[in-house]
């Protein structure tokens, strides 16, 4: 408790909104209630494990970065979470530096994923619109094109009687 209190204080310290779960069930409600940016997580919780939090976090939003936390350096879980998405696994004790990093890492990369969400959606709108005006200039085109044919009927039956006979 005293060490997720030190992390809370740690995090508000830069300027992050903090909310706390005492148990991984807590955790889990709370990720269900409110979207979450990053979730920092001990791997053995008591009730549940933090792997079953990542997995519900990443269920809930796939965009939500958690981080690991853990004082027996087990490396099949530390693989298995980085394969399920985990931002970033920490061997504990940690350096407040580290767990920093860590979470400028994460929030980085939301800031990055975000990004790339709004240019995605500026580029297909500009496609949608740059395509809406290549149609509307084709079908002016098409329409230009037509209208000079019937010209050039016209005036080619008015130069030449034997002209006009053989086109019609």
């Amino acid at each position: 408790e005293s060490l997720r209190a030190g992390i809370k204080v740690s995090f508000e310290e830069n300027g992050h909104a903090v909310q706390e779960a005492a148990t991984g069930e807590e955790a889990i409600r709370k990720l269900e209630s409110d979207p979450f940016h990053v979730v920092v997580t001990d791997i053995r919780l008591g009730d549940i494990s933090g792997v079953e939090v990542l997995k519900k976090a990443k269920e809930v939003n796939s965009g939500t970065e958690v981080i690991l936390m853990t004082a027996y350096a087990e490396l099949d879980t530390a693989v298995e979470a980085i394969k399920m998405g985990a931002a970033d696994f920490l061997i504990k004790p940690y350096r407040p530096l580290q767990l920093n990093h860590a979470l400028k890492k994460a929030v980085d990369f939301q800031r990055l994923r975000e990004i790339e969400r709004n240019y995605k959606k500026t580029l297909e709108s500009t496609v949608r619109q740059r395509t809406k005006e290549l149609s509307t200039a084709l079908a002016r085109l098409n329409e230009a094109s037509k209208e000079m044919i019937q010209r050039l009927i016209i005036a080619s039956e008015y130069r030449d009687d034997d002209t006009g006979t053989h086109i019609k």
